[in-house]
């Protein structure tokens, strides 16, 4: 177990270092170029105070003064303080940079300020272009041939027969079958990040249908929730707006329910990213279509746009900015954001290709409406076509909403009247402002909610659609040459469109993205899916394909999946049903020597490699294994109890204070408010066990362990509402404890109590008062590494 935990911590550094240097790339570097290098750098006439800034060498060194950064510690880093205007140096000297950008020198300073090495660059960058030849992701997909192995019997299926001929080639041998009951809470977590029922795990041991467990939890509303959350983790999606602020974001969750909707429809995967980067343009027959159509580019409205930044033309590109990252991380594997100022040092894409690709979304009206200093805006709003059925029901719902306002602002007055004669600071008159402030709270939450017509965040055409111009050095002021909106041209594929006149080209863009002769999309989506089944992809780093991502393991088998994508209709469902029902997938976690000596990381696949669940399905899992789910799918997330000392006037609104809605609370956590920075205090659980940042891209989420995380599970008020929920499940059975002690095994593991087992949980039962006895079993069962871990 040691050197699994070691192992996980590695693979977890590899993928935060890569996201550390795109980091860096796309958001320190080009401010240091645009802002500092002009007086701090090698190429300065005079470099102030003997700081150079465009080195790792220089920014160690430091200045005349001493060192600027003290790696993970902001506070107590001098430029830190240069660039917040504390102290008597105060940078840069034009001006104060915007609150977004202090922000990333913080994180970036945090993460241990990384920067990578120079030669590494320059080796990576003069090798570029052969690269666009050479390497494995630029090539065109060619089915490949299934390879022959030794032992025929083994294998099921040709996923089967790739992995075993490595395996063979090593002189290794997978390791036995998980059990039946393994088995089935795997596929049940991986395919709806739910934990089986006790009545799903009796039907399948009895009939031992493994076609038929895949095909039901397929058709299931959890697959779209699950997968869909695995694609939200691919965008910025989040319930509020601004990057600084929790402005609401009312309509988010349109996006959300379509991005679920559509993985449970099984929409072909060229028409998914259609809809999402052009959906205002496709054509329609019914309001219906027209609506999810303009819901889908929530996929390209919704994010952490600076939107208080003074600077609308800089605003714009910035914001134009995290949308190519993100097209370009999401659909085609592709760091794409690292060449806004420069051709790429490691990979063949150019300043053209990223300002063609600019052109198209700069083309696009993304920042429309306004910023109220209230708690909701109008920012990106479209309003969608109405059906018969809702204009009725909100007609009936506004005559209510002006009813309960009335009253409201009736009752408000009425208050008002009666504190008047009361003497001032007097008890009664404190009382009195209490009830006149908690009344003229609900009254301006009211004034801020009305009935309005069903709205989503979208996208729509600019009004001029036009190439772009090379922004120098990222700066939007600074224009260089004009650039063809365009694709990226890679491998054999030219990235031209033919876009049609006075559009942006995002349907072309799209188009060209979904085409099947494109090497990167169908091998880009089949490894991701491989990583959410198997913890870890053909090729790990799933959001960067490129020449600084890792090599695949078995590039044969990811180009065969890629192909039969492809050739099955682009269908996800049929891609993870393969997936799931092969003999590779249903491999037990056991350890081996050989298999430990050769191959620790398991990249060959000799077994299931164990890992900790993910923080909402954690919590999901405690929410079935303690009955306690609540029903009901889709619909706003944003919370409406809101405490009374809460300024409804200020944009902070859903500040550490806000709470949950009673009604939902215990829903799902994907149908739960989804914040930038960090969650909701009532949803610690997300915040401690890496819920990814909705301000950033997230490839595979890191699993850090931390001694945070305990202390939750041993006290959080909801861990222990879940462990005394499942206790009076238990108690209220008409059966003896030995038998509620088989329901619990079969509640929280899946499985049926093992030798000795059941005695060891009685005797814990037992030696606790009967008040809290079965409480303190059902809590340390819920928070134990079986429960918490995937086998």
């Amino acid at each position: 177990m040691r050197l699994i935990a070691v192992l996980l911590f590695v693979s977890s550094g590899l993928a935060s270092a890569q996201s550390d240097v795109q980091f860096f790339e796309k958001k320190i570097r080009p401010v240091l170029a645009a802002q500092c290098w002009s007086c701090h750098s090698t190429k300065a006439k005079v470099s102030f105070a003997n700081l150079l800034l465009d080195s790792k060498a220089g920014l160690a060194k430091g200045s005349d003064g001493g060192g600027v950064v003290v790696a993970g510690q902001p506070e107590a880093s001098r430029l830190y303080a240069a660039l917040l205007y504390k102290g008597s140096t105060k940078m840069p000297p034009t001006g104060m940079l915007s609150a977004a950008v202090i922000e990333d020198f913080r994180s970036w300073i945090s993460a241990g300020a990384v920067w990578p090495e120079e030669a590494t660059v320059a080796v990576a960058a003069s090798g570029a272009k052969k690269a666009n030849l050479d390497h494995w992701a630029w090539k065109p997909v060619n089915k490949p041939k299934v390879p022959t192995v030794k032992d025929g019997q083994w294998a099921r299926d040709e996923i089967d027969r790739f992995v075993l001929a490595r395996l063979e080639a090593k002189g290794l041998s997978p390791v036995a079958d998980a059990t039946a009951e393994l088995w089935l809470r795997r596929v049940s977590l991986d395919l709806t990040g739910l934990p089986p029922t006790v009545a799903e795990q009796d039907e399948f041991l009895r009939e031992r249908s493994y076609e038929k467990t895949v095909d039901r939890l397929l058709a299931s509303p959890g697959f779209g929730q699950r997968w869909g959350r695995h694609w939200l983790d691919q965008t910025y999606y989040a319930d509020n707006i601004e990057i600084g602020r929790r402005v609401p974001a009312r309509h988010a969750w349109r996006y959300r329910d379509y991005v679920i909707d559509s993985i449970n429809r099984d929409v072909p995967y060229p028409r998914f990213i259609l809809e999402q980067l052009a959906g205002d343009q496709l054509p329609w027959t019914k309001p219906e279509e027209r609506r999810n159509n303009l819901v889908a580019t929530g996929f390209l409205a919704l994010g952490p746009w600076p939107l208080v930044n003074a600077d609308k033309v800089q605003l714009q590109m910035d914001v134009v900015d995290l949308q190519v990252d993100m097209v370009g991380r999401s659909f085609l594997g592709l760091t794409m954001g690292c060449s806004r100022c420069h051709d790429h040092k490691f990979d063949p894409i150019t300043l053209a290709d990223y300002y063609g690709m600019a052109g198209i979304l700069a083309s696009t009206k993304t920042l429309t409406g306004r910023l109220y200093l209230t708690v909701f805006s109008n920012v990106n709003s479209v309003v969608l076509p109405e059906l018969p059925e809702e204009l009725a029901k909100r007609a009936e719902e506004t005559r209510e909403y002006w009813s309960r306002l009335t009253a409201a602002r009736e009752e408000l007055t009425a208050l008002r009247a009666k504190r008047k004669p009361l003497e001032k600071d007097s008890e009664a008159a404190k009382a009195a402002d209490k009830e006149i402030a908690k009344a003229n709270q609900a009254v301006k939450l009211l004034e801020y909610l009305p009935v309005l017509p069903p709205t989503a965040h979208a996208v729509q055409d600019g009004d001029m659609p036009a190439d772009c111009r090379v922004n120098v050095r990222g700066n939007a002021h600074q224009l260089g040459t004009e650039m063809p909106r365009s694709g990226v041209v890679i491998g054999g594929i030219d990235g031209k469109l033919d876009i049609a006149d006075f559009t942006s080209g995002r349907k072309e863009l799209a188009e060209w993205i979904g085409r099947k002769e494109n090497p990167l999309t169908a091998r880009v989506m089949v490894n991701r899916v491989w990583h959410h089944l198997f913890g870890a992809g053909i090729a790990p780093s799933i959001d960067n394909l490129g020449t600084r991502g890792t090599a695949p393991s078995h590039p044969e088998l990811l180009d065969y999946l890629a192909a039969e994508f492809v050739d099955g209709g682009w269908s996800l469902k049929k891609l993870v049903r393969r997936i799931a029902l092969s003999r590779v997938y249903q491999l037990s976690g056991e350890s081996l020597a050989a298999g430990m000596e050769l191959d620790p990381e398991n990249r060959l696949l000799w077994r299931m490699s164990r890992r900790r669940l993910e923080a909402e399905t954690i919590r999901d899992a405690m929410l079935v294994a303690s009955g306690t789910m609540q029903p009901g799918v889709g619909g706003p997330a944003i919370p409406f109890e809101v405490p009374g000392n809460v300024n409804l006037a200020e944009p902070e609104f859903l500040n550490e204070e806000a709470k949950l809605d009673p009604a939902t609370r215990l829903r799902r956590s994907v149908y739960l408010p989804v914040l930038r920075k960090s969650q909701l205090p009532e949803l610690d659980i997300l915040n401690l066990f890496n819920f990814p940042d909705a301000n950033q891209i997230t490839g595979p989420r890191q699993a850090t362990t931390i001694p945070t995380q305990s202390l939750y599970l041993m006290n959080a008020p909801f861990v222990q509402e879940q462990a005394a929920a499942l206790a009076e499940s238990l108690l209220a059975m008409s059966t003896t404890d030995e038998g509620r002690i088989r329901t619990l095994a079969r509640r929280v593991y899946g499985r049926e109590i093992r030798d000795g087992e059941g005695e060891r949980w009685l005797a814990f039962v037992r030696s606790f008062s009967a008040a809290d006895a079965w409480k303190r079993l059902c809590h340390a069962l819920l928070i134990s590494n079986e429960f918490l871990y995937r086998g």
